[in-house]
């Protein structure tokens, strides 16, 4: 006789628990599986990039993971980070955090994860940054990208929003979760404050778009510094939704001190936030806190509560 679904499931589930078991025999907390717990697609959207490095139409590639289980109908848009300073190809492809896939999709979200222009398998040329390392461009030539590059990356989301998930997976009124790690925290806060009337909440991993450390001189810190602070003491104003921002100890790109600048910056201008900082970890940088959930899981939940 065929199973069902569901005892296919159960079976499944079985299988883990039974593998998953340690050696006092407790079960351990398996992750979600493809195929059980969530179902994974790509979607694609189209804009005209504006400029002649481009020509024809630029096609962005968005992964979408969509819960089976317990599916509240409610979207959350993860961006990616930099290529620091493209130190590794923009066209590697960027798959999303499984830590990121795990929470979300089990607490109901469908998560969609844009490619921005030129990134992953999204089509066009990469204009966010130039290759620092390499040496082809200066410090200088790289921070004067940083306004096209958040323009970029802002119509970028937005052509995604506005093709792939707004009427499409979810209704066109719908609200959306914004979230996203290093210049993707960074980038969802600008686009809170670009469709203010569109985001219920912000969650912030790490973010910031143009690093601060000893690799840089005073002088270039000091503008990579200046040119963050006042662009969020711009959009602070403008970010209706409340936002939650999410840094730990030893990350080689932000301080402590820095990132409490940026958080002090967005709020005094009006902006509703939470600042959580992890001061002791085991991880190898900092900046890596979104791999660990044990880390954030229970601040993230508190503040994702907060949204309903």
């Amino acid at each position: 006789m065929r199973r069902s679904r569901a005892a296919r499931r159960l079976t499944a589930w079985a299988v883990l628990s039974i593998a998953a078991a340690g050696v006092n025999g407790q079960e351990l907390k398996p992750s979600y599986i493809f195929g059980v717990d969530y179902t994974f697609e790509r979607v694609r959207a189209t804009r005209k990039s504006g400029d002649t490095a481009d020509p024809a139409d630029i096609t962005l590639v968005s992964y979408v993971y969509r819960p089976l289980r317990t599916d509240r109908h409610q979207v959350v848009v993860w961006s990616h980070g930099s290529t620091n300073s493209m130190a590794f190809p923009p066209g590697e492809p960027r798959g999303v955090p499984p830590t990121m896939i795990d929470f979300f999709t089990s607490r109901g979200y469908t998560l969609v994860a844009p490619s921005r222009r030129g990134v992953g398998e999204s089509s066009g040329t990469y204009r966010e940054e130039c290759a620092v390392w390499a040496g082809k461009c200066t410090r200088a030539e790289y921070l004067e990208l940083f306004e096209s590059g958040l323009a970029e990356a802002v119509l970028d989301t937005s052509a995604v929003i506005d093709q792939n998930i707004l009427g499409g997976l979810v209704p066109r009124d719908s609200r959306l979760l914004l979230a996203g790690q290093s210049r993707g925290g960074f980038l969802s806060l600008v686009m809170a404050a670009e469709r203010p009337a569109l985001v219920s909440g912000v969650v912030n991993f790490v973010g910031g778009w143009l690093s601060i450390n000893d690799l840089w001189s005073a002088e270039d810190n000091e503008k990579a510094l200046k040119l963050q602070l006042d662009r969020l003491s711009t959009i602070g104003a403008r970010v209706r939704a409340p936002t939650v921002w999410l840094y730990a100890a030893r990350d080689p790109f932000y301080a402590e001190s820095t990132t409490r600048r940026f958080y002090r910056a967005f709020t005094e201008a009006g902006g509703k936030g939470e600042y959580f900082f992890v001061p002791t970890h085991t991880l190898k940088s900092g900046h890596e806190l979104g791999s660990n959930p044990s880390l954030w899981e229970r601040a993230v939940d508190e503040f994702l509560k907060s949204l309903q």
